[in-house]
């Protein structure tokens, strides 16, 4: 035996027919708006009529009236459509929000310095997006998926590798205010120095102290500029730094100018094949916005003291 509710089970295309009818005062009109036929929203009406025991419209002047049944059957269904309709954007909109994990590689001093507060607004843009940052001297190979995005200093990028250039990258001597203090107007020949070794190859910054003092007079090397600033700021000598990590350093004081000769550039990059990837695209957006808020900084072009 069928329940009550069975019996007046009705299918949601009734409620939006009855709603198109009371929208539009007659059969033809909710016809073109539900883009059926006459025939089919005549035979729906008829059949919730005798379905629910209860007229729906009356005809008057042309014109379908909805009874007080009629008005409270088109009102759930239009409410029925509203949710649907939300349910759908919600749902499209999901899907078309960047979701994931993105790779990131770049140098420590970077990541130290400059790229917090872009991994931060990316989290605040785009929350479903993970973001996972790997620490490398040695450009990371994009081509075998090592990383999504790398952030480097480079005079010239990879050729299989696209992006967009942040800007110029300065270097100038540093030095800790105490060191120096200790050594008024001494020549930089004559100064204790600290420098990278020889993990990265014969880095420009080795070329270009070489012609001040021999290397092998140098006291302290390390393989990373970071390592380079502490032991800077521990007054172990001058270092040759890049400006945004010395220029952000309270305790160090530039004791010269950026040299044109050292000048890198700071690049964001990815691999071609991930050019049209949803949250690539989104957090390469996002990086390039931020770094560039920082550009004066990573250019040398922020006032600090200088040495006396």
């Amino acid at each position: 035996m069928q329940t009550a509710l069975a019996e007046t089970h009705t299918d949601l295309n009734d409620l939006r027919c009855v709603a198109a009818i009371v929208e539009t005062g007659s059969l033809s009109g909710a016809a073109r708006r539900l883009n059926v036929n006459h025939a089919t929203v005549f035979r729906r009406l008829a059949q919730m009529e005798d379905k629910l025991g209860v007229r729906l419209f009356e005809r008057s002047g042309g014109r379908y009236v909805p009874t007080t049944a009629g008005e409270e059957i088109a009102r759930a269904g239009v409410a029925i459509e509203e949710t649907a309709q939300q349910a759908l954007l919600k749902v499209a909109g999901r899907d078309l929000r960047p979701s994931g994990t993105v790779r990131l590689t770049t140098t420590d001093s970077v990541a130290q310095v400059l790229l917090n507060p872009a991994i931060a607004a990316c989290r605040r843009e785009y929350p479903d997006i993970t973001l996972q940052l790997g620490i490398d001297n040695v450009m990371a190979n994009l081509s075998r998926r090592d990383a999504d995005i790398a952030i480097r200093p480079a005079m010239q990028p990879p050729d299989h590798l696209i992006g967009k250039r942040i800007g110029p990258l300065a270097l100038a001597v540093y030095g800790a205010p105490g060191y120096l203090d200790a050594q008024p107007q001494r020549p930089l020949a004559e100064h204790a120095w600290i420098a990278l070794d020889d993990t990265l190859g014969r880095h420009r910054t080795l070329r270009w102290l070489e012609k001040i003092v021999p290397l092998d007079t140098v006291g302290f090397r390390a393989s990373t500029f970071s390592t380079l600033r502490q032991a800077c700021i521990d007054g172990l000598g001058l270092a040759l730094l890049p400006c945004f990590l010395g220029d952000s350093t309270r305790s160090l004081r530039r004791v010269t100018e950026p040299d044109p000769a050292l000048a890198s550039e700071l690049w964001l990059l990815t691999h071609p094949d991930l050019r049209d990837t949803v949250r690539i695209q989104a957090v390469m957006r996002v990086l390039a916005e931020e770094l560039g808020k920082v550009a004066d900084l990573v250019g040398g072009k922020v006032p600090t003291h200088s040495a006396t």
